[in-house]
């Protein structure tokens, strides 16, 4: 009783009833407001924490010391014969202590609820969910938000299409285009894990627009990229940057997805490491080739690439994925280190084989195993040769069986488009190519050969103009591939199409030569004999014929291609007997030749269907 008489006097009773009220009162505010200003979750546990904290603090102080008139003061003896106890001279020492084992409690405390908790809240941010924020306006005089506003609006419905994401929409995102929050506290808000922003400005009559990509989860900027455009057509301006960002953006995400399928591939974190490094050197010879055209250094990536997929192979010999790269690589090693496909080494070719059927010995079912060994048995058929014809069957085998198992198969898709289309189904190919884009929708794994292959197909099917946008369209994005020249010279040697100039031809035929590395390609300049036969200088035409058979070894294509020639001349019964020619010696074009949209003015001939009867 004596003891709490003296709390009373000293008032430790009316303080911890005064610090309880507070302190329910702060804690009921916090979880109100708090998460209104958009606050992480931790912040509201620390207030309690700290509440919870600071109370033995407080009663401490109130035994301690008094609050007099004259300010704070340590506190009195209470009256003799009180029987309650005397304050001592270690009064200091109390509250030191007090306050030390209070601290090294919120240390503790600190650990374990407070910040963000890597097993609670990191794993509900999905790195497939995306949020685009409105885009800043940088113009002077702001005159151009209206623009910034669409473009924010248009890359919000551009990236919805891409269907393993998952975008926040338009009014999801409004409430944030005026506040300025810490971009963690946006993320969480909207449970993003990955944050898209931007700004647009004026200098000039150009218009430069700013795109970036961050983690949501870590802050960390994926992507920084500045897209220079001019011209007067605001709304056209809007749509290329738009498709360009879309794309640039779309990938950058795909490759992120991928990291996350590799961390749940394997337990080896060196493997892992040593993947990534190999994905980051394959990027790398890709952009050397198809961007910059330095072959050499290319090929140098790739062997970086090899070495690294090895090791992760042999770290972990369970996880299929670095031998199923490394097989890419041995495969496209083999193709580019040679001047031509035709020229392919197709011991590395079947090297790039057996790798496959490593994994297939393991995993039977292992549909991109399945898919990635047909594409090189039907690369292996640009060689030529008896085997052809059961290469062909083998590789659509492999190309069924994968979509059986898997239909979204990238590989499967594209190849299979590519076979059908080069055996005149292309009804189908236009089917299969179409697929694999959706199945791809990040392009990263086919975009060059998707478009190649689309291109082509249209031509087929005699949709002029779509063929002449899709190989633009593959020239803009890959100016060193030489194939999207080659295949814009086959519609200028066509009997349809618009006329191309005759420097502009040879201008594509030397493209192709320097990309390929090849002295002459007698192909190019028999395609040029057309265009010239086109424009009405015959002579010309027949004297590019002359040469391209005085200085080439015969062989099936050359009679292939100036078939085409001679048909532009308009001397048709040479024309069907080159093409006859060309299939007695490579039976297995026949079907291609029925319906391939150079030779529609032959269709109606006796001898023509007579050629491709049965196809």
């Amino acid at each position: 009783m004596a003891l709490v008489a003296e709390l009373r006097r000293r008032g430790v009773l009316h303080v911890a009833g005064l610090y309880l009220v507070a302190a329910w009162i702060a804690i009921e505010v916090t979880a109100t407001v708090f998460p209104l200003l958009l606050l992480p979750e931790w912040t509201s546990r620390a207030v309690v924490i700290l509440a919870i904290l600071g109370l033995p603090v407080a009663l401490v102080l109130a035994w301690a010391f008094d609050l007099t008139p004259e300010g704070v003061r340590r506190a009195e003896r209470g009256p003799a014969g009180s029987g309650a106890p005397s304050p001592s001279a270690g009064r200091l020492a109390l509250v030191a202590l007090t306050v030390l084992l209070t601290g090294v409690a919120g240390w503790g405390a600190r650990g374990l609820w407070l910040g963000p908790r890597a097993d609670e809240e990191a794993p509900t941010l999905n790195p497939a969910r995306v949020a685009v924020l409105y885009f800043d306006d940088f113009s002077e005089g702001s005159r151009l938000g209206y623009l910034a506003d669409g473009l924010t609006e248009a890359l919000i419905h551009e990236l919805a299409q891409l269907e393993p994401l998952e975008v926040v929409s338009r009014n999801g995102v409004k409430p944030f285009r005026a506040m300025a929050l810490p971009l963690d506290s946006v993320a969480r808000a909207l449970g993003a894990g990955m944050i898209v922003e931007g700004s647009v400005e004026g200098m000039g009559e150009r218009l430069i627009a700013t795109v970036q990509l961050i983690d949501g989860r870590t802050g960390i900027h994926l992507l920084s990229r500045r897209l220079e455009r001019s011209g007067e057509d605001v709304l056209a301006l809007r749509d290329e940057l738009v498709r360009e960002a879309a794309r640039t953006i779309g990938q950058t995400l795909g490759r992120e997805l991928e990291v996350e399928r590799d961390r749940r591939g394997t337990r080896s974190a060196d493997a892992w490491e040593a993947v990534q490094r190999a994905r980051s050197f394959m990027a790398d010879a890709d952009t050397l080739r198809w961007a910059l055209g330095d072959l050499e250094a290319s090929m140098r990536a790739l062997g970086r690439a090899d070495t690294l997929l090895d090791r992760a192979a042999r770290l972990d010999p369970r996880w299929s994925e670095p031998t199923l790269l490394r097989a890419e690589v041995v495969r496209d090693m083999a193709v580019f280190g040679a001047l031509t496909h035709q020229r392919a080494d197709a011991a590395g070719l079947r090297r790039g084989i057996a790798l496959t059927e490593t994994v297939l010995e393991r995993e039977p079912g292992n549909a991109e195993a399945r898919a990635l060994r047909g594409a090189i048995r039907y690369q292996l058929t640009w060689q030529g040769g008896d085997s052809v014809p059961a290469l062909l069957r083998a590789a659509e085998s492999d190309f069924r069986a994968a979509l059986a198992a898997d239909s979204a198969s990238v590989t499967a898709w594209v190849w299979l488009a590519d076979l059908l289309r080069a055996r005149g189904d292309f009804a189908d190919a236009s089917v299969a190519a179409e697929r694999a884009l959706a199945a791809d929708p990040f392009l990263i794994h086919a975009e060059q050969r998707v478009l190649f292959t689309m291109g082509h197909i249209w031509l087929e099917l005699e949709h002029f103009d779509r063929a002449a946008r899709w190989a633009a369209e593959g020239r803009r994005r890959y100016p060193a591939e030489p194939a999207f020249a080659a295949q814009g010279l086959v519609l200028a040697a066509g009997w349809a199409g618009d006329q191309v100039a005759v420097d502009s031809a040879w201008a594509m035929v030397r493209e192709v030569e320097r990309g390929y590395g090849m002295e002459e390609w007698p192909h190019g300049h028999l395609q040029v004999a057309a265009v010239l036969a086109r424009s009405g200088d015959a002579d010309s035409a027949r004297a590019v014929i002359a040469e391209v058979r005085t200085t080439s070894a015969p062989e099936p294509w050359l009679d292939y291609y100036e078939a085409n020639a001679r048909l532009q001349l308009g001397e048709e019964g040479r024309a069907l007997e080159l093409l006859d020619r060309f299939v007695t010696a490579v039976p297995h074009r026949r079907s291609y030749i029925a319906s391939d949209w150079w030779w529609r003015p032959l269709r109606d001939t006796g001898r023509f269907r007579a050629m491709v009867a049965g196809a």
